[in-house]
C-alpha cells in the first residue's frame, strides 16, 4: 500500500510506503546507488536508487519507495521507478489529485469525531482508519504494464518471451502493446534477448 503524497509531507511519513511524482533536476552516481533530486509542486525531495535506470535530467518519475531518515534529512528509497511521458504524467497527476483529496476528507472526518487530536498521523493509527490499496485504483494501462511485466518474468523459460506470446495472451492491439514495451524497455525493467524476444533485468 503506497500513499500518494507531495515533497512538503514527506518528513510525516516516515518509514511509511509512500508514492510521489517529480521532475528530475540532479543525477549523482555513486559506486553502488544513484541519488535523484526530483522537483514537484511543493519543493524539492531526494530519491536513492540501487536498480539501473536509464534516467534523465527533466525526465518526469513516478516512485514508489519507502521514507526514510539520515542525519534529519529524509529521502526516497525506491522499490519501483516509472518514467512518465506526457500523456501519463496527465493521468497520474489527476489521479494523484484525488486520491489526496479523499485522504484529506478522511482525515477531515475523523477530526469530527475526536477534535483532541490534531496530529493527522496519531489520529489515523487511533482510528485505525482502513486506507484502499494503492494498486487497486491504478489507471488500467498502468496495471497492463505491471501484468505484462509479470507475465515475461513467469514465463520465461530462459531465452525470454516473445511479442506474439505476450499479445496473444492480453489479446490486445499490436501497437499499444509496443508502447508499453517501450515504455519498459527504456524503463530499464526488460531487455530484448533476441529480436522480439524480451527478459526481465
Amino acid at each position: 500500500m503506497y500513499l500518494p503524497i507531495f515533497s512538503k509531507d514527506i518528513k510525516n511519513y516516515k518509514d511509511k510506503k509512500v508514492c510521489l511524482i517529480g521532475k528530475v533536476i540532479d543525477i549523482q552516481e555513486e559506486k553502488k546507488l544513484i541519488r535523484l533530486k526530483l522537483l514537484d509542486t511543493f519543493g524539492f525531495f531526494d530519491v536513492v536508487l540501487f536498480d539501473i535506470y536509464n534516467i534523465k535530467l527533466f525526465d518526469t518519475l513516478l516512485i514508489l519507495g519507502k521514507v526514510s531518515e539520515y542525519n534529519n534529512n529524509f529521502s526516497i528509497t525506491a522499490r519501483y521507478v516509472s518514467i512518465l511521458n506526457e500523456n501519463d504524467e496527465i493521468i497520474w497527476r489527476k489521479f494523484f489529485i484525488k486520491k489526496i483529496k479523499r485522504n484529506i476528507k478522511k482525515i477531515k472526518k475523523g477530526n469530527k469525531m475526536d477534535e483532541e487530536k490534531d496530529n493527522v498521523e496519531d489520529n489515523v493509527k487511533e482510528k485505525e482508519v482502513k486506507k484502499e490499496e494503492y494498486e487497486e485504483e491504478l489507471p488500467e494501462e498502468v496495471k497492463l504494464r505491471k501484468q505484462i511485466l509479470e507475465f515475461i518474468r513467469d514465463n520465461d523459460k530462459g531465452e525470454g518471451v516473445s511479442l506474439k506470446d505476450i499479445e496473444d495472451f492480453f489479446d490486445i492491439n499490436e501497437e499499444k502493446l509496443l508502447n508499453i514495451i517501450k515504455d519498459l524497455l527504456s524503463a530499464g525493467e526488460i531487455y530484448e534477448s533476441s529480436p522480439e524476444k524480451y527478459k526481465v533485468i
